[in-house]
């Protein structure tokens, strides 16, 4: 049940967080930083990831696949590695901040803002909290994919050759959920 919670909380911070105005990536975007992905695909390749490609291209044929719900979300460095104004420490604690999300209590309200987006779920954050605490198995594979240092200006992903402060981060984490996203949304209208 703990490691439910941890997923769902992780999810849900993810969703939250999602969005931004980083409109020069998307699902088969890939730069310095990694892929940008959002949304359905199947389980994450690093290998493929290497390559440039995203889970919108390395996913295609593998619908039956599509259990794991990608999100894009932003963390920040630990108060610490600011003061003492460590690029290593800055980037170090930020990927940690965003992995602590996704194991965390901000699963479930990422979860929740995801079903308000995608499915219509009128209140969220409870029907997030619910399904976190009632999936248990149905959620695992959490984790961190790939993080960018954001620019203090843009909010933005650093641009190449730009300098990173790693004070704040966007990263893009996933979750795997059993059945997908069909079986998260049928879950959502069972709980609401």
């Amino acid at each position: 049940m703990k490691k439910s919670l941890i997923v769902m909380a992780s999810l849900v911070a993810f969703i939250v967080s999602c969005g931004g105005g980083d409109s020069r990536r998307d699902a088969t975007t890939v730069g310095k930083n990694g892929w940008i992905f959002e949304g359905w695909a199947c389980a994450p390749d690093a290998a493929a990831g290497k390559e440039g490609k995203s889970p919108a291209e390395y996913c295609k044929g593998k619908e039956k696949e599509f259990e794991y719900l990608y999100m894009k979300f932003s963390a920040r460095a630990s108060a610490k590695a600011i003061n003492e104004k460590s690029i290593a420490m800055k980037k170090s604690t930020c990927r940690e901040a965003a992995r602590l999300q996704v194991a965390g209590d901000g699963l479930k309200k990422i979860l929740g803002e995801y079903l308000e987006q995608a499915s219509g779920v009128s209140d969220g954050q409870s029907t997030g909290s619910v399904i976190v605490s009632e999936s248990k198995g149905k959620i695992s594979g959490l984790g961190i994919y790939d993080c960018c240092s954001l620019n203090k200006d843009t909010g933005a992903c650093a641009e190449v050759g730009e300098q990173e402060s790693w004070e704040e981060c966007d990263c893009v984490g996933y979750m795997r959920y059993a059945g997908g996203q069909k079986a998260l949304e049928t879950k959502a209208k069972e709980v609401q």
